[in-house]
């Protein structure tokens, strides 16, 4: 069973389930989201709307969410768009512009003008990183494990530029205030130094919910889970945050939250039995049978 400091809650109000996917959803090895799968189809069943929310860019996304039988808004490169498909909501949300079948909310900014600040530092910077946009695919399945397809869709960014880091600590530091000052943010996010515009997770995942409540006489709720720090932003603006414990580094530390569950089991088993009892407190053959469901 899950850690939970209150408890389990009642469900009178409309939920949305927004998740992280690497280490979270999907296995950090692995990538298998089989563990997951009975409660993914009972969210459906219930008609809770599960947000994927990650790093990763709009092509890998759009893979990821056939294989999960998706068919929600997702939020790409740590926060910077919203994708919406067209006709989800009875209108075009304010601000969405169309694109390829999806109404999209873009609180990032554009790949083009990180290139531009980075063209711009490194006329008078050394530079201490190899970036995605200068990288070839063999260096990218190098430094991140992706098989070459894979390498290829991550290239394919829009906007955010994963920078891996070969300086030091005190030129990393240097460089994130550059680009603060340059009007970006920057977000550590496990081997890589992520250069985006002012949003984050946590950012797109308000304006997605402001924008369900939009449409909705009911009052909509936030589960949000991850593993890792770059979901922090995401889980602080939730009503319920799930920190899903993971095989390679300890939970992030989520200071003060009013109603925080931290996952026994790893990955997206973790996942699952935190989301059944947050939501679903009456499976408990499901919650203490002790396999995999």
């Amino acid at each position: 069973m899950p850690q939970t400091k209150q408890s389990q809650v009642s469900m009178p109000e409309q939920w949305l389930v927004v998740s992280d996917l690497d280490g979270t959803l999907l296995d950090h090895f692995t990538y298998s989201h089989s563990a997951a799968d009975p409660t993914l189809r009972l969210l459906e069943e219930q008609a809770i709307p599960l947000i994927l929310n990650s790093s990763k860019t709009r092509e890998e996304m759009l893979e990821l969410r056939q294989s999960l039988n998706n068919h929600h808004p997702f939020i790409v490169e740590n926060g910077s768009a919203i994708f919406i498909p067209e006709g989800y909501f009875p209108r075009k949300p304010e601000h969405a512009h169309d694109e390829n079948g999806y109404w999209v909310l873009e609180p990032g900014a554009s790949r083009a003008r990180l290139l531009e600040f980075l063209e711009r530092d490194q006329q008078k910077h050394p530079r201490t990183y190899l970036n995605f946009e200068a990288a070839s695919t063999e260096e990218i399945v190098a430094a991140t494990g992706l098989s070459t397809a894979e390498a290829v869709q991550a290239q394919a960014r829009d906007y955010s530029e994963p920078l891996l880091w070969q300086g030091d600590e005190q030129q990393k530091a240097a460089f994130i205030a550059r680009a603060n000052a340059a009007g970006f943010s920057t977000l550590q996010g496990g081997r890589f130094l992520h250069l985006l515009g002012q949003t984050d997770k946590g950012i797109a995942t308000r304006l997605l919910k402001k924008t369900y409540q939009a449409f909705s006489d009911r009052e909509y709720r936030l589960i949000a889970s991850g593993d890792g720090p770059n979901d922090l932003d995401m889980l602080r603006v939730a009503d319920i945050a799930i920190i899903v414990r993971s095989p390679v580094h300890p939970p992030p530390a989520l200071n003060a939250h009013p109603q925080l569950i931290v996952t026994d089991e790893l990955g997206p088993l973790g996942w699952a039995l935190a989301i059944r009892a947050a939501l679903f407190p009456d499976t408990q053959q499901f919650q203490t049978g002790g396999s995999t469901p």
